[in-house]
């Protein structure tokens, strides 16, 4: 509770551009239906989210904002959905229409021995059967399922760009609402009660991130962008690797002497029963250079002699 997803780092970068850029579409979604902002620019290439993720190459991304942005409200998840397909009753009007002579034709070819079939791939519609199947599925009125949890605001499905307030807000309006209708000495005291329960809790001045320090924005915008574009220049293994910002990043080495092994190989006896499976002895390292010392010793002893 108290979350601020629009807050943003000394480039700008809200946390919706962050997971755009980063491919991370549970993030970008969950954000979006919270109500981040989808028009937010950042201060240097005055790029939206979207952009941001067709920028760096992450399509999938851009497509699923693409698509939220086309249903943005999430109607199956309020309690005045209608289960009824919306069509349904236009559809059933057509069909009980007297048949024309070109319907009766086609009924009756339909039903001989040798059909025609058309092959034809139409793109599935906006508001087909489908889809209402789909909502209804995952509706909190379903048929079908039965839901484990219920949502605490039913009146109020997600939707993009409007603000979804936490669990704990929410109760706590419901409860202040519950403490009107009984009284305003009653509202008092939980007013008080929850002031004085309140933690705040302040980083240490170590533990803070620099990226989101109160600054002077335009001034880190401008520096920023000129250390982009000298950090440009540089090849690509003196790059920061990072999610933020590029950089020029100093290799710190550090060398150190390996310590003493302390692990003792057991020597295990080998067990004279040949029904038991045990690990092979391979000793074809040791006939090798017994080879080569023998050959060694044979090619000094002819020296020898020929002297």
């Amino acid at each position: 509770p108290g979350l601020d997803i629009e807050r943003r780092n000394c480039h700008g970068f809200t946390a919706l551009m962050k997971a755009a850029m980063q491919g991370r579409f549970d993030c970008v979604r969950v954000i979006m239906l919270a109500g981040g902002d989808i028009q937010a620019q950042d201060y240097g290439r005055r790029m939206t989210p979207r952009e941001w993720a067709l920028f760096t190459g992450r399509y999938e991304t851009a497509t699923l904002i693409h698509r939220l942005m086309l249903r943005p409200c999430a109607e199956q998840f309020c309690d005045s959905f209608p289960l009824e397909w919306p069509l349904l009753e236009e559809l059933v009007s057509q069909a009980q229409k007297p048949k024309t002579f070109w319907r009766r034709l086609i009924k009756l070819l339909s039903c001989c021995h040798y059909g025609f079939y058309f092959n034809n791939k139409v793109n599935p519609l906006t508001d087909g059967v489908l889809g209402h199947m789909v909502q209804i599925t995952t509706g909190i009125s379903s048929p079908f399922i039965a839901p484990a949890c219920r949502t605490v605001c039913p009146g109020s499905p997600p939707c993009i760009g409007k603000r979804r307030p936490a669990v704990q807000e929410i109760l706590r309006r419901q409860r202040v609402a519950e403490l009107r209708r009984l009284g305003p000495d009653r509202l008092n005291n939980y007013k008080r009660f929850f002031q004085n329960s309140r933690v705040l809790l302040i980083p240490k001045a170590k533990d803070r991130r620099a990226s989101l320090q109160p600054q002077l924005l335009t001034d880190v915008a401008t520096a920023s962008t000129g250390a982009l574009r000298r950090a440009s220049l540089l090849p690509l293994h003196m790059l920061r690797r990072s999610s933020v910002r590029p950089g020029i990043v100093v290799p710190k080495v550090t060398l150190c002497k390996a310590p003493p092994p302390s692990f003792i190989p057991e020597n295990l006896k080998r067990n004279s029963d040949k029904n038991q499976l045990q690990i092979p002895k391979w000793d074809y390292k040791m006939k090798r250079i017994e080879r080569k010392q023998e050959a060694e010793r044979q090619r000094m002893f002819f020296v020898t002699r020929l002297r």
